[in-house]
């Protein structure tokens, strides 16, 4: 007899998203710690695309801003297990290296609260 073990589905990244930025308001290191999402996905009618293109939403930006003491600022991309980078997600990336803007890749819970820890947003 053949047993099969149910497996959850892996979480969305809009889930993952929630998670992350739930945590790190309730987790915060500082007060003025402040992390927003940033919305650069999803669908949208051409009107509405062009709309927010001639306001500045441009592809590649990182799903996560959060705002850090001393004028510093930390960027997270969330992606669902197996998820990649697009190349103007790693364009981005090098632009914040280049910068010295904090940046991070996050395919889970975990892996967020750990970039979190690494840039000061939340205590270890």
């Amino acid at each position: 007899m053949t047993f099969f073990r149910s497996r959850m589905p892996d979480p969305s990244e809009h889930s993952l998203q929630v998670q992350a930025l739930q945590y790190l308001m309730l987790k915060r290191s500082h007060p003025d710690i402040f992390g927003f999402a940033v919305p650069n996905a999803g669908r949208r009618g051409f009107q509405t695309a062009q709309k927010m293109k001639s306001e500045g939403l441009l592809p590649g930006v990182a799903d996560v801003c959060i705002m850090l003491p001393e004028g510093r600022t930390g960027w997270l991309e969330m992606k669902k297990h197996g998820g990649r980078q697009s190349d103007e997600q790693m364009g981005f990336a090098a632009r914040c290296a280049r910068l010295g803007h904090p940046y991070g890749i996050a395919y889970s819970l975990e892996e967020a609260i750990a970039f979190f820890e690494r840039i000061g947003a939340v205590r270890s």
